[in-house]
């Protein structure tokens, strides 16, 4: 059993179980303690318990994620951009030290750089890190504490297309390559990892058609266009 008591303003949990180590951890609330103790020693009993090493640093894990997680996603470059803000905040952290607390020091920080929504995209991908540490590494963590901040809401999606005279500067402003993207990216309303992934087998000239196998719902579809000669 788990012995509880009062030190310091906060509530520290002691386990002593036979075939792990002596466990001490304190808490500011005393229902996470309870919770925390009732966890911890439940997986104890069904020997899924693994202590987590003092030296364990988020960046480890963050590291892990990068090569074993990220190959499998669509989009990874922006994804290992945000890889790359985390790591520069958390890295150092060990598991044991990131709090709550800590999480909504960066939040607030990251909020005066990027938009509400950017920061939300950045916490997800901690918050997914930690869920996967707990459930498939085999290291238990006693709460997830990006579940435990309050998110920013995001940004109001926008609607705004361009006025008149405006694609004219904007092609007008820019190198013949980009341009090309500009005007495909316009006439189709194509994303921009769809674009970039079009490969000349994807073509059909004589049917005009444009075939997009990998997009954002798993789902290929067929894009007409119109070759100008």
């Amino acid at each position: 059993m788990a012995t509880i008591r009062k030190y310091r303003g906060k509530f520290n949990i002691q386990i002593r179980k036979k075939g792990y180590p002596f466990i001490s951890k304190s808490f500011v609330s005393l229902t996470v303690a309870k919770k925390w103790a009732t966890t911890t020693e439940a997986d104890m009993e069904r020997h899924l318990y693994v202590a987590i090493p003092d030296h364990t640093t988020v960046g480890e894990l963050l590291e892990r994620y990068r090569k074993e997680i990220l190959p499998t996603h669509k989009g990874q470059q922006v994804e290992r951009y945000r890889l790359g803000t985390l790591k520069r905040y958390f890295g150092p952290m060990r598991v044991t030290d990131l709090t709550a607390k800590e999480v909504a020091n960066y939040r607030d920080i990251r909020l005066k750089e990027v938009s509400p929504a950017s920061l939300k995209r950045e916490l997800v991908i901690i918050r997914r890190v930690l869920t996967l540490a707990s459930k498939d590494w085999g290291i238990a963590l006693p709460q997830n504490p990006v579940k435990m901040i309050v998110l920013p809401k995001a940004d109001q999606a926008r609607t705004r297309r361009l006025e008149a005279g405006e694609e004219e500067i904007l092609l007008q402003s820019t190198n013949q390559k980009l341009r090309r993207v500009i005007i495909l990216a316009l006439e189709t309303a194509m994303r921009r990892g769809e674009i970039l992934n079009i490969k000349k087998s994807h073509i059909n000239y004589s049917k005009s058609v444009l075939l997009i196998p990998s997009t954002k719902t798993d789902h290929p579809r067929m894009n007409l266009f119109q070759v100008k000669r």
